[in-house]
């Protein structure tokens, strides 16, 4: 009886070092398979970074996840993203959200992509699916459907290109509806 214990014991701990050893060599990844384009210089979770323009603060912008790609030239955010812009004279303007978004190091242009939500201090809101920041033009620019909201007015449309603050704005093959008074002549 004692035997046979012995012999179910040790075969019971054979059996546990064969799977607790093979499952270790399951998830061992040798270092040199992995592809270094794709491994970041830099990553960091729920973290904030700041973007200037000419030494003053343009955009702080947080996000779940960030990682710097310095070979590339690029910052990549995923894992929402929330943005809030300022203007020349560092007064906020507007608050930008979206699922993700890629940085330009070199240029400070944003890319956001995903549900891409937009409002202005002024109530305007712009939704898209994708909208680009081009710091050199300083404009906002939208190469997908649009829809572009008011206090008094919805358009939608097939691209938009706006300054910084929402004000003066292009919408392509726009329609939408108003809640304006339109006075009728007799």
């Amino acid at each position: 009886m004692i035997h046979m214990k012995y012999i179910f014991g040790r075969s019971l701990l054979l059996l546990l070092l064969l799977v607790i050893g093979c499952s270790s060599l399951e998830e061992e990844t040798p270092a040199a398979s992995l592809d270094p384009e794709n491994i970041p210089d830099q990553e960091s979770w729920k973290s904030t970074i700041t973007i200037t323009q000419d030494g003053k603060k343009f955009a702080e912008v947080w996000a779940g996840y960030i990682s710097f790609f310095n070979n590339k030239g690029m910052t990549f955010l995923k894992d929402s993203i929330h943005a809030d812009f300022f203007d020349r004279d560092g007064s906020h303007n507007s608050i930008l959200t979206a699922d993700s978004g890629v940085v330009y190091n070199q240029t400070n242009n944003l890319t956001a992509y995903g549900e891409v939500v937009v409002v202005s201090d002024s109530g305007i809101v712009l939704e898209t699916r994708e909208l680009r920041w081009d710091n050199e033009k300083q404009k906002i620019i939208s190469n997908v459907p649009v829809r572009f909201s008011t206090l008094d007015d919805t358009l939608v449309g097939d691209s938009f290109i706006s300054d910084p603050d929402l004000t003066n704005y292009e919408i392509r093959n726009a329609r939408g509806y108003s809640r304006r008074t339109i006075p009728l002549e007799k």
